[in-house]
């Protein structure tokens, strides 16, 4: 999963306001029991010009189906020359779906910088709903999560440093912090809430590799795994070296993967920030035979290159996550990371999550309306756009002649949109009327957006896989649609070529 409309939100509250310094200081806090309960910040805000007034912060009150964020923030003090500064709080109308909205704390009077923030944000309770891992959780020693899910950060500001250090005095000797902007301290160039869209992990981490990085790749995890974890980040490794020569226009930018293996739940799932994403599962006894959830490693290192489109909050992911899905799939298989096998698995469960979803004919706005509620509902988009893009890439290369394919068709947007080009549904249209004419723009619309329904081509995913009609049970009654079976004979160097 990634959370680009969510990036878009927390920017948004960064106004013109050219801020030239906010430091933070994170300290985790354990129990007697040895186990991590919150973590205490205090940061300074400073060199403010003297019209920002008046000083405001604000933390999520949801953020992405994580509740009460704001609830947890205890203890929250202002201070400046003349002493405690008053605040006020006030909270956004609540969004639908689970999506962001946020609590504000202003300030009762003018302050003089440089200002003082302390506050302590509680843990995660147990039982909450599930949902990404952005909540601060305990496992393993130690205390992981996202910005989002503890910090209060100054609104209305653009601009300026961030630098974020860690306090492990809690932690036995040997401890260490790490996110996703860097190890240890670290400085940020943006406004402070570029800091809410990392991840954050501290304690008695394990390490891949066991110092520095594997050319820039890296993990870092807490708590115990059912799978052996230095294994399988050998293999994510190469598939990561594999996906950025697919797409080759990023480089091979440093990437950090942060795990937590939690005794209790929620357990969450996987979702992808800055240069980074977390893995967050149920912690269980070590099987040296069982695979770890390698999906889900190739999908949210993926996002790295597919990136997301501007377009409403949640109705974005027809892009971000369907081209993503669509990738995951098809990138391992071409490289032999994963069997063609594997890869009509991979096909088959697109299917069943668009034919078999009770919102499969539900528009792109109706879904992101309903949110984190119900993943067979908020999933459709995957599905519905992973089959979409997949019927996309056996109609160019027909009408093409074999000369070009999808990956031909995004690779300048890729780099266009990397330069700072804006890409939205109009350019996507453009792009679409450019390839295929105005009627694929029309139709895009229709079933992406409006949610019609759409029969993918037979040969949407290669010589390998013919189309063939499958019931599919759907709140208790059969509905029609379609799986793709593996041709018999087609060797499969054929099928990796494709």
């Amino acid at each position: 999963m990634r959370v680009a409309a969510l990036v878009a939100a927390v920017l948004a509250l960064a106004g013109p306001v050219a801020a030239q310094t906010f430091d933070a200081t994170l300290k985790p806090v354990r129990d007697a029991a040895g186990e991590v309960t919150a973590i205490e910040v205090r940061s300074t805000i400073s060199d403010m010009p003297a019209d920002a007034q008046p000083l405001s912060l604000v933390a999520p009150v949801v953020y992405a189906a994580l509740r009460g964020v704001a609830d947890r923030v205890t203890k929250l003090e202002v201070r400046d020359a003349q002493g405690v500064v008053p605040l006020t709080a006030s909270d956004d109308a609540p969004a639908p779906g689970g999506f962001p909205y946020f609590r504000h704390w202003k300030a009762g009077r003018a302050v003089t910088y440089p200002v003082t923030v302390s506050y302590s944000s509680l843990v995660q309770p147990v039982g909450s709903p599930n949902g990404p891992p952005f909540g601060i959780r305990p496992s393993g020693g130690g205390v992981s999560g996202a910005g989002s899910g503890f910090l209060v950060t100054p609104e209305n500001v653009r601009g300026g440093t961030s630098t974020v250090r860690w306090d492990l005095s809690g932690f036995a000797p040997g401890a260490s912090g790490i996110t996703s902007f860097g190890e240890g301290e670290f400085t940020l160039t943006g406004p402070p809430a570029r800091l809410m869209q990392g991840w954050y992990m501290a304690g008695p981490l394990n390490r891949y590799p066991l110092t520095g990085d594997a050319d820039g790749y890296s993990g870092a995890w807490l708590g115990k795994a059912p799978f052996d974890v230095q294994r399988e980040m050998v293999w994510a490794a190469r598939v990561y070296e594999h996906l950025d020569k697919s797409f080759g226009y990023l480089k091979a930018p440093r990437y950090r993967v942060f795990m937590r293996f939690l005794d209790t739940p929620p357990f969450g799932g996987a979702t992808a920030l800055t240069q980074s994403f977390m893995l967050s599962r149920s912690s269980g006894k070590l099987d040296p035979v069982v695979q770890g959830p390698r999906v889900t490693l190739v999908h949210e290192m993926t996002h790295q290159w597919v990136g997301g489109i501007e377009a409403p909050q949640g109705v974005s992911s027809w892009f971000s996550e369907g081209l993503t899905t669509f990738y995951t799939a098809l990138l391992p298989m071409r490289g032999g990371f994963t069997s063609v096998d594997d890869y009509g698995r991979e096909i088959d469960a697109m299917a069943r999550g668009y034919w078999g979803s009770p919102a499969r004919d539900w528009s792109a706005d109706k879904i992101a309306h309903a949110g984190f509620g119900d993943e067979s509902i908020r999933h459709v988009p995957y599905n519905r756009s992973s089959l979409y893009f997949a019927s996309l890439d056996a109609r160019i290369r027909a009408k093409s002649g074999g000369r070009r394919k999808l990956d031909d068709m995004l690779k300048l947007m890729f780099a266009s949109r990397q330069q700072g080009v804006r890409f939205d549904h109009a350019a996507w249209t453009a792009m679409l009327t450019q390839e295929l004419g105005p009627e694929t723009a029309v139709e895009w619309e229709k079933v992406i957006l409006d949610g019609e329904m759409f029969t993918p081509d037979s040969n949407a995913f290669g010589p390998c896989f013919r189309r063939e009609a499958k019931s599919y049970i759907v709140d208790g009654k059969a509905v029609d649609g379609y799986a793709w079976v593996r041709v018999a004979g087609v060797p499969d160097a054929t099928c990796r070529k494709w």
